[in-house]
């Protein structure tokens, strides 16, 4: 049995006064469009401009581009995807509305990247230009592989326009990283990449290239290092995300993880959460 109007509204409003509490309580905060309504939103970025909280809107493609430009010009953050947003010409709107508010648009690319002969969607030449303009751009290879000279070109894009270029490896390091760091992307990997001696050589060499440009390697510490290799990176400028428990007091890796947490990413620099690589 559906809900009775009155009782549909009392819920309304409950969710609205839950929704202020998060904002409230949380410097940092992350929402999905789909979890309210619209007023309720509006209500929400607007109180978090006030405070200069920071809010992000994950886009899951339920509210249309005049709905999302209110709310990015209103102060909030805008999360996308090309799989829920796919058109280039709404990003575009998109991040206008964002620098107007003071923030940026993010968008994740999940599927294939366009190549020469794309048939739908984004163009190379599209992205290329959004990027240039300021669109900060999340790229994984989990899922697909990508093209190193094709992800070269779009990482000189967004440094061109200033904009966050990052990207998620998952597997062995492999030499375009290096380059990629060299264009000021935000390279994030897992321990479990360095497999070797030549994988550890890489894995500063990335730190070092990222931070002469301006980002950082991220390494994502899910197994564990040697303290030697911790202490390299380190000094290379790798930013460390320690997955693993907290070592004893008394063990050489704990003054490590204590310094790594003083070494805090900005926003742009990840999608949604640091805890996992997507």
């Amino acid at each position: 049995m559906s809900e009775h109007p009155v009782e549909k509204a009392v819920a309304g409003v409950i969710r609205t006064y839950e929704l202020m509490d998060r904002v409230r309580t949380r410097q940092d905060l992350v929402i999905r469009d789909d979890q309210f309504d619209e007023e309720a939103l509006r209500d929400a970025v607007a109180y978090a401009a006030r405070r200069r909280i920071r809010l992000s809107l994950l886009d899951t493609g339920r509210f249309g581009p005049a709905a999302l430009e209110d709310l990015a010009r209103g102060g909030a953050r805008l999360l996308t995807s090309d799989e829920a947003r796919p058109r280039a010409d709404e990003w575009g709107v998109l991040a206008k509305a964002c620098r107007k508010g003071g923030t940026h648009l993010s968008v994740f690319w999940k599927g294939l990247l366009p190549g020469a002969e794309a048939a739908a969607g984004p163009t190379l030449q599209d992205l290329e230009d959004l990027l240039a303009a300021g669109v900060d751009f999340h790229v994984s290879d989990r899922d697909h592989p990508r093209d190193a000279a094709i992800l070269a070109g779009l990482a000189a894009s967004a440094k061109k326009g200033k904009a966050a270029f990052v990207v998620y490896h998952i597997g062995p390091l492999i030499d375009a990283l290096a380059a990629l760091a060299g264009e000021r992307a935000w390279v994030h990997f897992a321990d479990g990449g360095i497999a070797d001696r030549p994988g550890e050589a890489l894995a500063v060499e990335i730190a070092k290239a990222a931070a002469g440009a301006g980002s950082r390697a991220v390494v994502h510490i899910e197994n564990g290092l040697p303290l030697a290799l911790l202490e390299a990176l380190w000094a290379a400028g790798a930013a460390l995300l320690f997955q693993t428990p907290p070592s004893d007091d008394r063990s050489l890796l704990r003054p490590v993880e204590r310094r790594a947490l003083r070494r805090r990413l900005p926003a742009r620099a990840y999608y949604l959460a640091t805890a996992f690589l997507p």
